[in-house]
């Protein structure tokens, strides 16, 4: 083993570690989240992300799913429904943004467990690849929640897979809207740039999973959530490096310091 794949193997090892990962050390990498703001929000890029709900509550059900002997980490506020004064001395005290309140911890365990049981009709029906969801998701030699490196564009990437299994990757996204996932990927979202840069790390295919945070009910009154299985195809992939390498473009431009947009609006005319 040369002295590049001992080293790329110690970095892997510590990139597992969430907190390398999400914290000082991970920072020597771009990532898809900096690729986002580079091309949405640029005004934002470099400054920290203030952690919401709908954040916390996704990365909840990732935990839950794919690393569930992790729960123990994640705080609960059970004291009371709402929000109030007590919430927010709790959550200054233990230094965090948010935490989940009971009933929205509640929420996700059970959409985590319907998604996960062994029985549900959508994830043993539904095929990728030949197989079902349920043979991915229960695959017990499945990778889970692993990271890559890869120089794209001559600039260092990671990335961290939710799941690899059976040589595909399988990306979990919550929604409130699976019905508008596809528009979300083409139009205002980087799921596209997403694609191309684990299918460049990990040189597999991805596909993206969806699963609605809508608990719904059949007249039969049989609970369920909506989901969509969503492959990256050939057009997502280019348009995702296109993305991908004008993000680059004004990375490079911010490290030279030759990026000026404190004067940017958005400015044009509405048809």
């Amino acid at each position: 083993m040369s002295k590049k794949q001992l080293s790329n193997k110690q970095i892997i090892k510590n990139l597992r570690d969430d907190k390398k990962y999400y914290g000082e050390y991970g920072k020597k990498w771009l990532s898809n989240s900096d690729v986002y703001k580079l091309l949405y929000d640029e005004h934002q890029y470099g400054c920290s992300t203030k952690q919401t709900v709908k954040m916390l509550r996704g990365s909840y059900f990732h935990t839950l799913c794919l690393q569930p002997e992790s729960k123990k980490d994640y705080q609960i506020w059970d004291q009371t429904e709402t929000r109030g004064k007590a919430y927010n001395e709790y959550i200054e005290e233990l230094g965090l943004d948010i935490v989940l309140t009971r009933k929205e911890a509640d929420q996700v365990e059970e959409q985590a467990e319907w998604f996960m049981d062994k029985n549900n009709p959508k994830t043993n029906s539904n095929m990728i690849g030949g197989k079902s969801i349920y043979e991915f998701i229960s695959d017990k030699k499945a990778q889970r929640e692993e990271p890559g490196i890869e120089k794209i564009f001559d600039v260092e990437f990671k990335g961290k897979a939710d799941l690899i299994s059976n040589n595909i990757i399988l990306d979990f996204k919550t929604t409130d809207n699976v019905k508008r996932f596809p528009q979300a990927v083409k139009f205002d979202s980087s799921y596209d740039t997403q694609a191309f840069i684990y299918q460049s790390i990990f040189k597999l295919p991805l596909v993206f999973l969806v699963i609605g945070n809508i608990q719904k009910t059949m007249k039969d009154g049989t609970k369920y959530y909506e989901m969509g299985v969503h492959a990256s195809t050939d057009e997502v992939i280019l348009r995702g490096k296109q993305k991908t390498q004008e993000a680059v473009t004004r990375y490079l431009q911010w490290k030279e310091g030759t990026r000026n947009i404190e004067t940017f609006i958005y400015n044009t005319i509405l048809t």
